[in-house]
């Protein structure tokens, strides 16, 4: 399966890393190398991952990192996950 990054999880995830710079860059490097690593691995087997609890769709799961939840989508019909967004402890819509 092909992973897709959608538009709004580029945005976000540039805000997040721009905030962990402000800190240190090598923490926000690291963390956005790993992150993006997981997220690479997640067509390997997308259905260990939990399910959204507010959801009834099986094909909507999400990856837990550090805190963050990265939402995605198993797009079965065209053989990829759509990677949907990135939040922490704010509510994601």
């Amino acid at each position: 399966m092909i992973v897709e990054k959608s538009d709004r999880f580029k945005a976000e995830l540039e805000v997040i890393v721009d905030y962990i710079a402000l800190d240190s860059v090598s923490r926000a490097l690291e963390f956005f190398d790993v992150l993006i690593s997981k997220i690479n691995k997640i067509s390997d087997n997308p259905y260990i991952y939990r399910k959204r609890p507010t959801l009834k769709d099986n094909n909507i799961r999400e990856l837990i990192y550090k805190g963050y939840t990265v939402p995605f989508e198993i797009d079965t019909k065209n053989n990829k996950i759509i990677i949907l967004g990135i939040f922490s402890q704010n509510l994601w819509k």
